[in-house]
């Protein structure tokens, strides 16, 4: 006799969608639904940062031991902690380290170009702001890596801005370092 369970599944079942929901990959969007860059890039950009350590799309925990430039940034949306100048370097690191997970940790193209451009975001961001270059990229790459970026059609203004903004930093760099 088989055994019944919640919502009719089997255990096997639910065992399967447990270690879906556990290793925290992409989850299933239906017979042939599928998002683009845009939905996935504002919809991560409207989020607030995720601060949940339990989570897997969690920001990394990269921050202070004393928490207080977690709460500083906290019920924020990513997209205004990656343009607003005031945004705590610590942040956008964490930011950074979030971006590369979310591409690394997913076969979806449409969802790895969003979450690269989130990576390429938080670098523009320290470069611009904080004038502190965070990667070991050379200022000529992040130069091309931001140029690749900023002219896809989907990616919101307010980040093609800083793009921009990042660009001419690497300029100056190579100018004063060539």
């Amino acid at each position: 006799m088989k055994k019944k369970t919640a919502y009719g599944l089997s255990p096997r079942q639910i065992i399967r969608l447990l270690a879906i929901g556990k290793k925290g990959g992409d989850a299933p969007t239906g017979a042939g639904v599928s998002k683009t860059p845009a939905e996935i890039l504002g919809g991560i950009l409207s989020s607030t940062l995720p601060l949940d350590p339990d989570s897997p799309n969690s920001l990394p925990v990269v921050l202070d031991w004393t928490g207080r430039k977690v709460l500083s940034a906290s019920g924020r949306k990513i997209g205004d902690l990656l343009v607003e100048p005031k945004t705590d370097l610590e942040v956008l690191r964490g930011l950074k380290e979030y971006g590369k997970t979310m591409a690394s940790g997913t076969s979806a193209k449409a969802k790895q170009a969003a979450a690269t451009a989130i990576y390429y975001a938080a670098i523009a961001s320290i470069l611009v702001f904080h004038e502190h270059k965070i990667s070991h990229h050379s200022y000529e790459r992040l130069d091309k890596a931001f140029t690749k970026i900023e002219r896809k059609p989907w990616v919101w203004p307010e980040l093609k801005d800083l793009f921009q903004k990042a660009r001419a930093f690497c300029r100056q760099c190579k100018k004063d370092t060539g």
